[in-house]
């Protein structure tokens, strides 16, 4: 891993070799262990830090725990990521994250929106997650094994550190986000049966999430269900409240999927949340993308949609990804 970063920062125009800090800090990131994605979070946060602030060595926990907080809170309300093994037991800054997004969505819905857009509307102690970092983080991170290396000096009775070198951190910050990135997404991997995880991790570090409009499916749901009756209710649905929602949530496929979707009311798409379906919608589900199939078939239309729908057949996606979902 160490070769690579080299070769992709000697690959720059600059043609310098890479300073022994960012050396040391990017084995560190390769190598350390890792119960839970403490670690990831809190050198992301060293690099966000020195990005706004280069020539500032000195900072604060709390100024390193609003970041830390963000990232949970993405992954959380876009994709429910455990961030440790246990799910009965988490880490003490993932379940304060958990709360709080509770909280907000009691307050304001179940639309998920990235944590730099809502923040003056949560209300969050910081002393309770700089604890965490004091404790269980700050002094681990930088060991490996049995060597220890320099990063920062720690004033942990003040929550406070010094990092040495915040100007190398905001130069070299986009390889080591990758590095980070990369050691996140293989703990959670270890972790989520959820697919797609690498993009997740992408996508609420760079806030590039966009929800599409789902529009274009209906003239494909119309060939198999003209009267728009609900999956749900199986009741008819009025115009203005017809809507169209995953059967297996997005927030757990992260994808739009012609053999996932079908017709709600939305009112019951808002609630639903990431309920886990029951046997019967599965089933139902699984026998409306039989016959859909044959419709489309009948009806010569032939597109990427189509040919995904016939592939979740073959591959028994919906079975497949359900029990994942559950698991």
């Amino acid at each position: 891993m160490i070769q690579l970063v080299e070769f992709v920062v000697l690959s720059r125009k600059t043609k310098i070799l890479m300073d022994k800090y960012i050396k040391e800090l990017t084995y560190v990131i390769s190598n350390g262990s890792m119960e839970n994605t403490y670690k990831m979070g809190w050198v992301r946060s060293l690099v966000d830090f020195s990005i706004f602030n280069p020539n500032k060595k000195l900072v604060h926990f709390n100024e390193l725990s609003r970041f830390i907080f963000g990232y949970y809170w993405n992954q959380t309300i876009f994709f429910n990521l455990e961030q440790s093994p246990n799910p009965l037991k988490r880490p003490v800054i993932h379940q304060i994250v958990i709360d709080k997004v509770k909280q907000y969505q009691s307050d304001y819905g179940y639309q998920p929106i990235f944590f730099t857009r809502v923040e003056n509307k949560v209300n969050i102690d910081f002393t309770q997650i700089s604890k965490v970092l004091k404790q269980d983080v700050c002094w681990r991170f930088p060991t490996v094994g049995k060597e220890k290396f320099n990063f920062y000096d720690l004033d942990k009775n003040n929550l406070k550190l010094s990092i040495h070198k915040p100007d190398l951190l905001k130069e070299y910050s986009e390889v080591l986000y990758e590095l980070i990135n990369y050691r996140w997404t293989q703990k959670l991997e270890e972790i989520n049966s959820s697919p797609r995880i690498s993009l997740k991790v992408r996508g609420t570090d760079r806030e590039k999430i966009r929800r599409k409009s789902l529009k274009h499916f209906q003239k494909y749901l119309d060939q198999i269900n003209p009267n728009r009756i609900s999956f749900i209710t199986k009741k008819t649905i009025n115009t203005n409240e017809l809507s169209i929602d995953h059967v297996i949530p997005w927030s757990y496929l992260y994808s739009d999927d012609l053999w996932n979707l079908v017709y709600v009311e939305k009112g019951e798409n808002s609630s639903k949340n990431n309920r886990i379906p029951d046997e019967d919608m599965i089933g139902r589900l699984e026998n409306r993308n039989k016959e859909l199939m044959k419709i489309l078939e009948t009806a010569g239309i032939n597109d990427k949609h189509t040919e995904e729908l016939k592939l979740s057949l073959e591959k028994d996606y919906v079975r497949k990804f359900w029990v994942g979902f559950k698991g």
